[in-house]
């Protein structure tokens, strides 16, 4: 079941503002940053020390999906990913007590937030590599 935080997605409107603030405001040093035109995305990644990460994610675009979120929202923490020991044990889990999710059957599955006090929740299997920070394969 869920083990431990792996990373936090945080949407803002402003890349370059939003990478400032954390690495000269509150002093996390940039890991990495990507710039995905298909998606229509902007990301930077900060590694924290005792393990997990903050990824900031910004539009390139109005057809950004994040862009929707921003508007309706502001800035904000958009994603809680957490660990799991097994992702297909967890959701069979979380299905069996009813648990709202999107994405069963994918890699990528999520807990609906209003099943999570208002958070939408990513699981993601606690030995799955990361393709900024672990090589290009991402399972």
């Amino acid at each position: 079941m869920i083990c431990g935080f792996d990373h936090v997605v945080i949407a803002v409107s402003d890349i370059d503002a939003a990478i400032s603030t954390w690495r000269d405001g509150l002093g996390l040093p940039l890991s990495h940053r990507a710039s995905h035109p298909d998606a229509h995305l902007e990301i930077a990644f900060f590694q924290l020390a005792h393990g997990g990460f903050i990824e900031l994610v910004a539009p390139l675009s109005d057809r950004a999906p994040i862009h929707k979120f921003l508007q309706d929202n502001g800035e904000g923490v958009r994603v809680l990913c957490l660990h799991v020991d097994d992702l297909d044990r967890a959701v069979a889990d979380l299905t069996r007590k009813g648990v709202a999710l999107d994405g069963v059957g994918t890699p990528w599955v999520f807990v609906r937030p209003e099943a999570a006090s208002g958070v939408l929740l990513q699981l993601w299997p606690k030995n799955r590599p990361h393709r900024w920070r672990d090589g290009d394969i991402q399972k």
